[in-house]
């Protein structure tokens, strides 16, 4: 498969993953959106638990390059990054009628619990994710921007196990109501 067609596939699978879920995924509607052939699909990918992993690996590392270039490279002060990651993303979820949260997150509780493959791979990101939050958080307090009231490690854990929760809430409710809770509530926390 040429790699602008791996590309497309694996962000065509963000795409419908994240709208339907893994038991919903229809390989004729993928194919049909990715315009790959099948033949393609299955040289590269084993199987469709190969293709979810894959999917959710390569999610995995998107969201883990924009929360590294919005929260660890960027020159804005610490509490304006994020709340721009947190504007960003309400953005996201206001486009899609809060229909769709975290790709990974749906993904793992539908299917993490019963697959060791996806597990895994699901908690590869978290923890990627988790250190690019502790180091922000580690370096607002050094830089005085955050309180020093908080371990930064334990932080990123809450921030992102209850941005996990908020947005199933959010999905459940139709409305982005928790989300804004959500992020008043972290940045109260997070004031020096």
């Amino acid at each position: 498969m040429k790699k602008e067609n791996i590309h497309r596939a694996l962000e065509t699978g963000v795409k419908i993953l994240s709208q339907k879920g893994y038991h919903n995924l229809g390989l004729r509607e993928f194919l049909e959106n990715a315009e790959i052939p099948s033949g393609s699909f299955y040289y590269y990918f084993k199987s469709k638990e190969d293709f979810a992993a894959k999917v959710l690996e390569y999610y995995g590392d998107k969201v883990a390059a924009y929360y590294t270039a919005s929260l660890l490279q960027s020159e804005a002060p610490y509490t304006k990054r994020l709340e721009t990651v947190f504007n960003e993303e309400l953005q996201r979820l206001d486009a899609t009628e809060c229909k769709e949260g975290c790709m990974m997150g749906s993904l793992t509780s539908e299917i993490a619990g019963q697959n060791e493959h996806i597990q895994k791979v699901a908690d590869r990101n978290y923890k990627k994710w988790q250190d690019i939050f502790e180091r922000f958080f580690l370096e607002g307090q050094e830089n005085g921007a955050f309180s020093k009231d908080f371990i930064a490690a334990e932080m990123a854990v809450l921030f992102l196990t209850g941005r996990q929760g908020v947005l199933t809430r959010m999905k459940a409710s139709g409305k982005d109501e928790p989300y804004r809770l959500f992020k008043s509530f972290m940045m109260k926390i997070i004031e020096y």
